[in-house]
């Protein structure tokens, strides 16, 4: 199989959160001190025996969860961390928001999502005493994220659902 193919490094794959609303968008980015992303994608599934199969199941994938992970140290003065530990840990309520992802090193073509997804924190500051803070938060898409192309100007991301 000939072609070309684009091997993405895990920073090629950049992360804004929007941390305004629809209309006064308000895009952070998702990238100082963190050092490691992780993806959780969850799956469920149903088995059918139906007598034609003699007793061999049918799978079907019935629903899925899609999430990230951010782990790394805390840089004070960041919008997204700031956002994250500050403005939302303690207000249930303010941790629905708008996800853009995308691939840098993508152009002409699908190379993104955006979703409303619901932000998740798991470690707002921890480690030993001489070491930098140990944070860890992550996302968690609600409902099926849209594909299309990501364009990134003055570093506020633009998305154009795939037609």
């Amino acid at each position: 199989m000939a072609g070309t193919f684009t091997k993405p490094k895990a920073y090629n794959r950049r992360i804004f959160i929007n941390f305004g609303t629809e209309t006064a968008a308000s895009w952070a980015e998702v990238a100082a001190g963190i050092t490691s992303r992780g993806a959780s994608v969850s799956e469920q599934s149903e088995d059918y025996y139906d007598m034609a199969g003699r007793g061999v199941a049918e799978t079907e994938t019935t629903g899925v969860k899609i999430g990230r992970t951010f782990s790394g140290y805390r840089v004070i003065g960041d919008t997204a961390q700031d956002e994250v530990f500050w403005n939302r840990m303690t207000d249930l309520n303010k941790r629905q928001v708008e996800v853009i992802e995308f691939y840098d090193n993508i152009t002409g073509t699908t190379n993104g999502r955006k979703g409303t997804a619901a932000i998740s924190i798991s470690d707002d500051g921890s480690g030993d005493a001489t070491a930098r803070e140990n944070i860890s938060f992550g996302y968690t898409f609600i409902g099926e994220p849209k594909a299309g192309k990501v364009t990134l100007t003055g570093g506020v991301p633009t998305f154009t659902d795939k037609v």
